[in-house]
């Protein structure tokens, strides 16, 4: 008789307080996933499938009722999934692949077992998958590279290479030939002319003021004018495409945009849509952007021409020397993510992020002939960051003429009639959200642009997804006046007319102060002046201030993929900056023995480590090396910024590298210049070290989300065996908590590993506990289970996230 699966009809109950970042443990740890595609509709419109990122399930809705959508299952997947889809050759549309970000992997699920499957690699942080040709295509954003999987076997087909950035959005064209990526962070072939090379800047506007200091010029790397200075070549590949025959790219789409978020393929004409912001840093002072830091679009290529691509502004009509500007706010369209087409192909529709509403762009007029606002309670040119939605993802019921859009920030899915163009319904995304408090009530903050004089800035506007848009700005102020930090007994100076500067990450910020490259922001809260002067708003009140630096406390870094699975790192790792590997083994040693300067120190006592955020917070004062002062930075996300080369004659992805301007194509290629004897003539040595910083520790171990499922045919192989072997070591360490879920004795199942007596105990769906040769035993006979590590702390709670079937149709969401 076959066995039937049963899935949970009580909820479980759990205590999720504040999380702390990068120290002790927590029930909830914030990765800030950056969600891709997170809504998909089957084909034939039955069922919805929606990622609740937060609570890493995805939960299929029933669309008997398309305008009441009822939850039939959520079902426990990796950490922070991102993307879901389904796979068109499995009947029923009963499996879907799950994008999970921070775990590097893909989950297969089947909702008629109500469990994941099979767990397949993907690193690191991969971002959106699609079908054709019988396989799959995931892009693997921080790897720049799409893997293609066997959709019937998952078994790895190929990784093939990408030169861009950070590839995220995919889409498929109507016979299934080719896929396309679209890279997030694809830059705008903007550039650095180093502070010895570049014209000195122009004098201070208040002439109080001294002289500014000596710094670089952001210019434009097809500008003639600096020809001889930019001997090096960069692509600006903004999409490409892939030959799901040939499995390779045939051409590269560029001149697109700077942050490119949203792709889609008009199902009529087959011309490529991309939902983009453009960064205006070539602009020189915060004063002259005055409130207009990007442009926000949708451009247009046809795949027959891929070298002229046109693109709208969203926002055509704002008057941007107009601040505060109310009529802007009440219609800017901010901050495009996902797109899709109706099936003439005149109609896209396209989610603003940051601005909550909805824009219907018309193909045939090419501009916004309407838009639907998604929070009721900030509609119009008001603006409410506690109740900000956040549309990220769309889905479009065709039969129903019904457009399903799922909220990252709110976490909810709102229902749209598209015959009143008007909200009907909001359903949560599933039934349990975890998010704390203190990150609900401040994550607006971050991404509302309507917070901005015109509605067309936020901090995530540079700040993308909470981390790097890879470029330089020059947010200097001729107008302004000098400040001062007090170091000790020392007062340490800072000109306004800083320069260009990098934008940093706002992961891992807690109990880093002094802030920016500088150190010339003693806290967060001094951060408060550029919603007024920067983007053109106001500035936020003090509660509302402490609410949004409390939330950015909470946002961690992702693990380190260069380290090991067990926060070893490898033996060799190849370097940006010279011709031959470096160990990082050897270069942590040489971080903490080598004398480095004249002050006796070595590396390690500026920048603490092993672990460590990377700086010790003190800010060097400026001295004949160094026109300004600067706070020895952090360490934790150099491995990002390695796509830079600035060798003459080489093609440079990214035009900003290393250093606080983005002057350096490897971490020690400045060193002949500075002050560093005890390295800057060993090139050995500098390899070393430079292989150990891009190995850094995150603070995150690399086994939290690492998961495997385990199968009667896979179990008692080596790889299995190896890592579950891994996990259950890193759970004794203390550098993880490892759970299991799946069946147990043909019962779904939540487990939690305990490492002082080896045994896996039953946190949901029964009681008891089992040793792992039991679960063997168990799973070489009808059972599943998928292992994976989850951060310290939060075991029970995700352990207690096995598949449930809600009681009833969910109702209208409330904030919990």
């Amino acid at each position: 008789m076959a066995r039937t699966c049963a899935f949970c009809m009580s909820l479980v109950l759990f205590a999720a307080g504040p999380a702390a970042a990068q120290v002790a443990p927590s029930a909830f740890v914030n990765f800030e996933g950056a969600q891709t595609n997170p809504i998909r509709i089957s084909s034939d419109g039955t069922r919805l499938f929606a990622v609740n990122t937060p609570n890493a399930t995805v939960s299929v809705f029933d669309l008997t009722k398309p305008s009441s959508p009822g939850l039939i299952a959520e079902i426990p997947v990796g950490i922070e999934p991102v993307s879901v889809n389904i796979n068109p050759g499995v009947p029923g549309n009963d499996e879907a692949w799950v994008v999970n970000q921070e775990s590097n992997s893909i989950s297969v699920v089947s909702v008629s077992k109500g469990i994941v499957t099979d767990t397949l690699y993907a690193k690191s942080e991969p971002a959106d998958v699609v079908f054709a040709a019988g396989q799959a295509f995931v892009s693997v954003a921080r790897s720049n590279c799409v893997n293609v999987y066997s959709a019937t076997t998952h078994a790895l087909v190929k990784s093939i290479p990408l030169t861009g950035e950070n590839p995220r959005a995919m889409a498929v064209n109507a016979d299934g030939s080719k896929v396309y990526a679209a890279f997030a962070l694809s830059g705008n072939h903007t550039t650095i002319v180093s502070e010895k090379k570049a014209p000195p800047p122009p004098p201070p506007v208040n002439p109080a003021l001294p002289p500014p200091p000596q710094v670089s010029l952001i210019v434009d790397a097809y500008d003639t004018t600096w020809s001889t200075i930019i001997d090096y070549t960069m692509p600006d590949n903004d999409l490409a495409e892939i030959s799901t025959s040939k499995l390779r790219v045939t051409t590269y789409y560029p001149h697109l945009g700077t942050v490119n978020l949203g792709l889609a393929v008009n199902p009529a004409s087959g011309n490529l849509y991309v939902a983009n912001t453009d960064a205006l840093n070539l602009t020189m002072f915060e004063t002259a952007l005055n409130g207009h830091i990007v442009n926000h679009r949708i451009s247009m290529v046809s795949p027959g021409n891929p070298q002229s691509p046109t693109s709208y502004d969203l926002n055509p009509g704002i008057n941007y020397t107009q601040l505060p500007n109310p009529a802007a706010l009440a219609t800017a369209l901010a901050m495009p993510t996902a797109i899709v087409f109706e099936p003439t192909g005149r109609y896209l529709y396209i989610a603003a992020f940051g601005t909550d509403r909805i824009g219907i762009f018309d193909t045939t007029t090419n501009t916004v002939s309407s838009f639907i606002e998604i929070d009721p309670q900030a509609t119009g040119a008001a603006v409410n960051p506690s109740t900000k939605r956040g549309p990220r993802g769309l889905a479009l019921n065709v039969s129903s003429n019904l457009l399903y859009v799922l909220n990252r920030i709110y976490n909810t899915i709102s229902i749209v009639n598209l015959s009143s163009n008007t909200v009907t319904g909001e359903i949560p995304t599933g039934t349990v959200d975890p998010t704390p408090a203190v990150i609900r009530d401040g994550r607006g903050f971050l991404y509302d642009h309507k917070l901005s004089g015109n509605g067309t800035g936020a901090c995530a506007s540079c700040h993308v997804d909470g981390e790097l848009d890879l470029l330089a700005w020059n947010l200097g102020d001729p107008t302004g006046s000098m400040t001062s930090l007090l170091q000790g007994n020392e007062t340490i100076l800072f000109h306004p007319m800083k320069g260009p500067m990098t934008t940093q990450t706002m992961r891992g910020l807690l109990n880093t102060e002094p802030y920016h490259w500088r150190g010339d922001k003693p806290d967060l809260a001094a951060f408060n002046g550029a919603f007024s002067g920067l983007l053109g708003g106001t500035q936020l009140s003090a509660a509302d201030m402490a609410a949004f630096t409390n939330f950015v406390n909470t946002i961690v870094y992702l693990p380190n993929p260069n380290q090991n699975l067990d926060r070893s790192m490898p033996s060799t790792l190849t370097l940006p900056d010279f011709g031959t590997p470096g160990d990082p083994n050897t270069g942590l040693s040489d971080f903490f023995t080598i004398i480095v300067n004249s002050h006796n120190q070595t590396c390690s006592g500026c920048h603490p480590a092993n672990p460590g955020t990377g700086t010790d917070g003190l800010i060097d004062p400026a001295n004949t090396n160094s026109p300004q002062p600067f706070k020895h930075s952090q360490l934790r996300n150099m491995y990002q910024k390695t796509n830079a080369n600035f060798k003459t004659g080489a093609v440079s992805v990214d035009g900003f590298g290393f250093l606080h301007d983005g002057s350096a194509k490897g971490l020690f290629s400045f060193l002949g210049e500075r002050e560093f004897p005890g390295i800057n003539t060993n090139d050995t040595v500098k390899a070393d070290i430079e292989a150990y910083m891009l190995c850094f520790d995150t603070g995150t171990p690399p086994a939290v989300g690492y998961a495997r499922t385990l199968t009667a045919a896979t179990v008692n192989t080596s790889a299995a065996q190896t890592d579950w072997n891994t996990l259950e070591r890193q759970a004794s360490l203390s550098n993880i908590d490892l759970i299991a879920n799946g069946t147990v004795s043909g019962k779904i199942q939540g487990l939690l590993y305990q490492p002082a007596g080896g045994t896996y105990q039953v946190i949901s769906g029964g009681s008891g506990s089992y040793t792992r040769a039991q679960l063997t035993t168990l799973i070489l006979g009808t059972d599943i289970l998928t292992i994976m590590g989850v951060p310290t702390g939060s075991g029970s709670r995700m352990a207690a996230n096995r598949t449930r079937l809600a009681a009833k149709r969910v109702q209208a969401a409330k904030r919990p």
